[in-house]
């Protein structure tokens, strides 16, 4: 094996292992606080427009109630 060679594979190695210990402790010191909040920003990413749709949603009820014509049970 050629010896450039060795080198690269080492450090990758070391990046690998120091980078996943690194990663590890922050989620060990990130589960003190744990509040679920991974799991908001999931669903905020497979919906991104769901507060949007619901503000649009319940300014069409609105509209429709305003441009509905009254009941007649309202007049005299």
């Amino acid at each position: 094996m050629n010896p450039d060679r060795v080198w690269i594979v080492i450090v990758i190695l070391a990046v690998i292992l120091i980078g996943s210990n690194l990663l590890m402790l922050g989620m060990a010191r990130g589960m003190r606080g744990f509040k679920g909040d991974m799991f908001k920003n999931y669903r905020d990413a497979t919906q991104p427009w769901k507060k949007e749709d619901e503000g649009l949603l319940e300014l069409r009820k609105r509209v429709h109630d305003l441009k509905s014509p009254p009941d007649s049970e309202d007049q005299p």
